[in-house]
């Protein structure tokens, strides 16, 4: 995708070794990736699915790379069916959607942690908190090409 390279050049170069990339609109490496990765993951955390963006369901696609009986799917977001197979206590086993786990803060904790041991930072595109820095920020947000973070400087 178009921020393929920009992540590629976040990613601590001195433990690359366990990170593998995958340029999702390259059907052929996504589906040669998933042929090859059936099982082998302990966890997969999902930012994507849910978040507006046309193909963006990897709910339905990505769970078989789970290893069968401890592997763990963890999405940030969903679709209407998946907040309410949530609301009715309904996920399917091994599925957490972390904005209402009861563990929610310990497992961000955990992400950061493995982040700073990877040594990646994220990209922050820190704005000003008045009128035009906040209209700027959900402008950036809207088009769906933010890349990193928007923060919002309160100072």
């Amino acid at each position: 995708g178009k921020n393929f390279e920009f992540v590629r050049g976040m990613s601590g170069t001195e433990k690359v070794e366990i990170l593998e990339l995958v340029d999702y609109t390259d059907e052929d490496a996504m589906n040669k990736f998933k042929e090859e990765n059936v099982g082998k993951f302990d966890c997969i955390y999902d930012t994507s699915t849910g978040s507006g963006g046309k193909g963006d369901a990897y709910d339905t696609t990505m769970p078989k790379l789970l290893k069968e009986e401890t592997g763990e799917y963890v999405q940030i977001n969903g679709g209407a069916s998946t907040w309410a197979r949530h609301a009715m206590g309904k996920m399917p086993s091994h599925r957490t959607m972390i904005l209402t786990a009861p563990k929610g803060k310990a497992d961000l904790e955990e992400i950061v942690s493995l982040l700073k041991s990877l040594n990646v930072k994220p990209h922050l595109n820190v704005k000003s908190f008045d009128e035009k820095g906040v209209k700027d920020g959900f402008e950036q947000l809207k088009s769906r090409r933010t890349k990193g973070k928007i923060v919002f400087n309160m100072d």
